[in-house]
């Protein structure tokens, strides 16, 4: 404003609130372009922080698949073990069998099978009875030694 000197009214006045409010609005200003700063500081951050947890996660997805291939290749290496086990037994039967067993005994070994007529019968008295006889040497040293063997069996050695 221009400063005129009026003696009815004095302008100093308004010029003084003028220049207050004048400062008020540059103090808002710069606030307002410091609060754009560190909003615009915090949408960069939310943003990394954002885009770092999406990492994360395709990163888990990633992993967690990894796994189910895994466990899909185990699974099939498991069936095709179990399979092939169950080969190996029936072949392990085959050749173990009573059919088998026969055959080799007659052909190679040259061995055959029982008539009735092969059977003989042997009569065992009933009142035979063994009778384990008890040498108890009274020498000191065998009862030492016999004590010693006897440790040594109880401890397994």
């Amino acid at each position: 404003m221009a400063k005129t000197n009026n003696l009815a009214f004095d302008y100093a006045v308004y010029d003084e609130q003028e220049l207050a409010h004048s400062r008020k609005i540059k103090h808002r200003l710069n606030a307002e372009a410091g609060n754009k700063r560190i909003t615009t500081v915090g949408i960069i951050s939310l943003a990394l922080v954002a885009l770092a947890m999406m990492c994360s996660m395709i990163y888990g997805r990633v992993e967690l698949s990894s796994l189910y291939a895994q466990q899909s290749q185990m699974r099939n290496e498991l069936a095709l073990l179990n399979d092939e086990n169950i080969s190996l037994k029936s072949e392990i039967d085959s050749k173990t069998g009573l059919i088998k067993v026969e055959e080799y005994a007659e052909k190679e070994l040259g061995l055959q099978k029982l008539d009735k007529s092969q059977i003989e019968y042997v009569e065992v008295e009933k009142e035979t009875i063994a009778e384990v006889i008890d040498t108890d040497n009274t020498n000191v040293f065998v009862k030492i030694t016999r004590w010693f063997s006897d440790v040594l069996e109880y401890i397994g050695l």
